[in-house]
């Protein structure tokens, strides 16, 4: 019975690992299809999303069946959990890929729109969405808590690019609409930024049984008495 039961956590993880790399496969795809105008490559990532969804559906109902059959208690209910929340996040994280190749799609503008910063961006969020399913597989609390901490560094990056676009728009109105699709783009990473945060906070969680929001919230009301 423990033996199956390891088997099945192992079996869990796996599926968590593979949906993680077609999310990093995903966004990797809706940048290069966005900045190189690439439409077909886009309608690709579209249709790849399917995919993620349904490896969510899957990887929650033997979470749910697992925990049916097998009663867990303590760390191995508290793993369980993390993984039914890890793969509802990767999949918001496979939405935003999807959406930023909706505005390539639905896009009047032809051609490249190249834009070193929004690069930055993606390559940063791949490496932090590696190192957040590294430290769940590797049981890092310090790696978890790391990856929390990068995404301060995503939002920098996203005012950054911001600001650099609205200074576009105001040297000449005729780049309103190219700089606003890419601060939407640039916005749909640092949104999955935010989710791989919450990934890392999840994976202390499942490892100490507290969450790190939580810590910071107590911080916060001891500093205000």
């Amino acid at each position: 019975m423990v033996k199956k039961f390891e088997m099945i956590l192992k079996e869990i993880e796996n599926d968590l690992m593979k949906m993680a790399n077609m999310c990093i496969e995903q966004i990797e795809n809706s940048i290069k299809a966005f900045t190189e105008g690439d439409r077909e490559l886009a309608k690709i990532v579209r249709k790849k999303d399917d995919e993620i969804d349904l490896m969510e559906i899957e990887i929650e109902d033997k979470c749910i069946k697992a925990i049916a059959l097998y009663q867990p208690v303590s760390g191995d209910l508290r793993e369980l959990i993390t993984a039914i929340k890890i793969s509802s996040k990767l999949e918001k994280i496979g939405d935003n890929a999807s959406k930023i190749c909706k505005l390539l799609l639905k896009s009047k503008i032809e051609g490249s729109r190249k834009n070193e910063l929004l690069i930055v961006m993606k390559d940063y969020l791949i490496t932090m969405l590696k190192n957040a399913m590294i430290s769940f597989k590797n049981r890092d609390e310090d790696l978890a808590r790391e990856v929390y901490e990068m995404d301060k560094r995503l939002d920098d990056l996203y005012e950054q690019l911001y600001r650099s676009m609205i200074s576009k728009i105001l040297e000449d109105p005729k780049n309103l609409t190219l700089a606003t699709e890419i601060i939407f783009a640039a916005k749909y990473l640092e949104r999955s930024g935010n989710i791989v945060a919450s990934i890392g906070d999840r994976v202390v969680y499942m490892i100490t049984g507290e969450r790190i929001k939580e810590e910071e919230l107590e911080e916060r009301i001891e500093e205000k008495e």
